[in-house]
């Protein structure tokens, strides 16, 4: 039993380290042409106009992304009071993404949401989205000193906003099945860490279980409520009412 735990700690070095590698490979190909590349894939004049909130979105957003290697990364080093230190600006981090993506989601009703249908039926999308991640990291947050736990709902949180980078991907069927095929992202890390506990563990954790199938639940309920007249409602509500403050 001993050395099985000790396999599977090993394990998690590294597993948690490559997911954090692959998410931040999605995230970059997704928003290479629309915003990392974006000066070498069209003149500009082609460029699509960025304002301040999406700029200081991009960047937090980046950063959450790349924290999601060096974190797992400084456990797999035994380095655990350097982790600790940036684990409280981790936090800080992940409620200022939580906040901008808001309002940057909200704002996309009105300015955004190009060619995806009505704006305001496609915020459930973001919506549901930027909460999943919210409480993921609320939850990462209280379960701190719960190892297994926490950094599993680092990665599912990282997983719940997924879908915007996976969603640009440049492939037609990804286009073509939209909006459903956005959460393949997310359902890949889902199915990757699934088996992997299963493997090294011979159980699947209980964050995949609850926390993975709502998550899958939220995606479902997405597609389901986004073109009802109380989602519309609501939807217009809150274009209205960001419309005011940024």
């Amino acid at each position: 039993m001993a050395t099985q735990a000790l396999r599977a700690w090993r394990g998690d070095r590294l597993f948690f380290t490559a997911m954090g590698v692959v998410v931040a490979t999605i995230v970059f190909a997704g928003f290479a042409r629309t915003y990392y590349l974006s000066a070498w894939w069209a003149p500009p004049a082609r460029m699509p106009s960025m304002s301040a909130l999406l700029h200081v979105h991009a960047v937090a957003f980046s950063l959450w992304i790349l924290l999601g290697i060096v974190q797992p990364a400084l456990i797999a080093s035994g380095r655990r009071a350097l982790h600790r230190r940036l684990g409280c600006i981790a936090a800080g981090l992940g409620a200022l993404v939580w906040l901008l993506g808001n309002l940057a989601s909200a704002k996309a009703m009105t300015v955004g949401y190009k060619g995806v249908g009505d704006p305001f039926a496609f915020y459930a999308v973001t919506f549901f989205s930027m909460q999943a991640f919210g409480l993921c990291l609320l939850l990462a947050i209280v379960k701190r000193r719960d190892g297994p736990s926490h950094k599993r709902l680092m990665l599912l949180s990282s997983a719940a906003i997924l879908e915007a980078a996976f969603g640009r991907l440049p492939l037609p069927i990804i286009e073509q099945t939209a909006p459903l095929s956005f959460y393949v992202g997310s359902e890949l890390i889902l199915v990757a860490a699934i088996l992997y506990d299963k493997a090294s563990r011979g159980r699947v954790h209980p964050v995949w279980i609850w926390g993975g199938g709502a998550l899958v639940v939220s995606q479902l309920a997405r597609l389901a409520v986004m073109q009802t007249p109380l989602w519309l409602g609501f939807a217009h509500a809150v274009a209205h009412a960001v419309a005011h403050v940024v």
